[in-house]
């Protein structure tokens, strides 16, 4: 079985995280996360008590003592392709088709990632990274807050969740879902 992830990150792909302790202190009072423990050698958290408050599923909660649990993705020097092995063409902003040659034109902006502009093969319009329509299966950012064990479309933050997030970091946040 592959293992999926919910992935939360600012929209702003230049967005730095200033003080990691701050943001899951934020998030363990919310009761998004609880207790830190050891995942595959890394740091995760335990869902807290409004997990299903917070994100909300389409079904039952996941059971189990870390069938949802979080990690954060600490602050890279710049931005990354956080998408995997399901994510999906972006979408330009232009004419809403997809772009063909996408992994392409990621991999000339992983080499150059002060590079602005991804060109649309079908309508010629130059766009930044952060203005494809990504969709819900890829993003870029410097950080990151994954929720472990989610499968797509099985749950989506909730408002009161964006928000805080918005808040806390003085920039807005999307999801997406990741699969190994």
């Amino acid at each position: 079985m592959a293992d999926n992830k919910l992935v939360l990150h600012p929209v702003d792909l230049w967005a730095i995280l200033q003080d990691p302790p701050a943001l899951l202190d934020s998030l363990r009072g919310l009761g998004l996360i609880g207790g830190a423990f050891s995942y595959i050698g890394e740091l995760h958290y335990r869902a807290g008590a409004r997990l299903g408050e917070l994100l909300v599923f389409k079904g039952e909660l996941p059971a189990g003592p870390n069938a949802i649990h979080f990690s954060l993705l600490e602050t890279t020097d710049v931005p990354m392709f956080l998408g995997a092995s399901n994510s999906k063409p972006p979408t330009c902003p232009g004419c809403q088709n997809p772009l063909a040659d996408w992994r392409k034109q990621l991999i000339e902006w992983q080499a150059a990632p002060q590079r602005q502009a991804w060109t649309c093969g079908k309508c010629g319009r130059r766009a930044p990274v952060q203005a494809l329509i990504w969709g819900d299966t890829g993003g870029f950012a410097r950080y990151a807050l994954d929720a472990w064990n989610v499968q797509p479309g099985e749950a989506t933050p909730s408002p009161e969740l964006l928000a805080h997030l918005a808040r806390e970091m003085c920039t807005p946040w999307r999801h997406f879902y990741y699969r190994f």
